[in-house]
């Protein structure tokens, strides 16, 4: 029983649990994408993703290119066995370069 309860704790806690990370691709392009889990919603990670956004942009305006309904859930191997986690990734590119 104890061991259940351990478990339900640990799945609810990492629920809602987000991460967004951004790779540069080109000079001013940046590879953003949103990982969470399944119960996170496609305009929460879509929030994160401009919001890495405008980080890595530095204030300057930017647009996103990239299919922002696509399909976003994919299996990833956890200790606990395949687990649906959601994906969404964008390119965001900076404008008004020093040009």
């Amino acid at each position: 029983m104890r061991r259940e309860l351990i478990t339900v704790g640990i799945l609810l806690t990492l629920a809602g649990c987000t991460f967004t990370g951004a790779d540069a691709i080109a000079p001013d392009q940046y590879m953003i994408k949103s990982y969470g889990s399944i119960f996170n919603s496609r305009a929460g990670m879509l929030e994160n993703i401009n919001q890495k956004a405008a980080k890595v942009c530095g204030g300057k305006k930017y647009h996103l290119v990239g299919d922002s309904d696509a399909d976003m859930v994919v299996s990833t191997r956890t200790q606990i066995g395949n687990t649906p986690t959601t994906v969404l990734g964008l390119i965001a590119v900076c404008e008004g370069s020093g040009a």
